[in-house]
């Protein structure tokens, strides 16, 4: 009898212990780091070192879909940019695709900034930043014969801006898509004006800092220049607005002015 009322005795003091003392279960908290949220509560007990994980998912999907840009439309049918919506472009093919929203987007080839008006990676510093934001924030942005100067058309049509996939800029007078940027590297003008006469393609090359190309009039057999339209051209002296006149000396308008 007093060998059962020692066992009680003592399995009462040692539940009393349990109950008063540390909780016998450590929990510890891991955060994966993950993009879903998943956290992992791993429970160990202390008496027996048996673990139970507890796993507690927050599922967050990333569609990659951004909710400024209209990308439902990608793939709808298009003849120019204005038909497909916000961050989208009219690309070959007469379809919507999803255009540049920074300068990120525009690593295809050195000197490409993104028109973010346009959605467009574009040459944003040459003729007077005629391809830039603020100068061409609507319609389209385009090219002279042979990368020669830019332009911007106010209003967009498929017989001005064309179709070109971003990175290239369309070129009324060549009737096709041309890089929006000349390489001054792998000098890539004499081949942007190839059948050119006056002066010949071999005359031609890229403008540093512009990165439109330019003829070498002082070099021998280039003297010539480019043919001037003398009814249309700005004599020197008068004033003139960057990107849009074309100055009588061949001179690109400098300040609002021809020299």
């Amino acid at each position: 009898m007093k060998k059962m009322f020692f066992a009680s005795a003592l399995v009462a003091a040692l539940f009393m212990f349990v109950a008063c003392g540390d909780d016998p279960f450590t929990n510890v908290q891991t955060d994966t780091g993950s993009d879903d949220d998943t956290d992992t509560t791993a429970v160990v007990d202390e008496d027996t070192g048996d673990t139970v994980t507890d796993i507690d998912t927050d599922t967050a999907t990333d569609t990659g879909s951004d909710p400024n840009c209209a990308t439902d439309n990608a793939g709808k049918q298009c003849t120019t940019d204005n038909d497909c919506g916000a961050c989208m472009i009219c690309v070959t093919g007469g379809k919507c695709a999803k255009g540049c929203t920074s300068d990120d987007d525009c690593q295809m080839q050195p000197g490409l900034k993104c028109n973010t008006k346009l959605a467009r990676c574009l040459n944003i510093y040459a003729s007077g930043k005629a391809c830039s934001d603020t100068n061409c924030p609507t319609g389209c942005c385009y090219a002279e014969k042979g990368l020669a100067g830019l332009k911007c058309a106010k209003e967009a049509n498929p017989g001005t801006c064309g179709l070109c996939p971003n990175g290239e800029i369309y070129s009324p007078d060549d009737s096709k898509c041309i890089t929006s940027v000349c390489s001054s590297t792998t000098d890539n003008c004499p081949t942007l004006n190839s059948g050119a006469t006056n002066p010949p393609a071999k005359c031609y090359e890229c403008k540093s800092g512009e990165l439109i190309c330019k003829a070498k009039t002082s070099t021998s057999g280039c003297s010539a220049g480019t043919i001037i339209n003398a009814a249309q051209c700005v004599p020197a002296g008068q004033q003139c607005v960057e990107g849009v006149s074309e100055c009588c000396s061949g001179m690109p308008c400098v300040q609002g002015y021809c020299y």
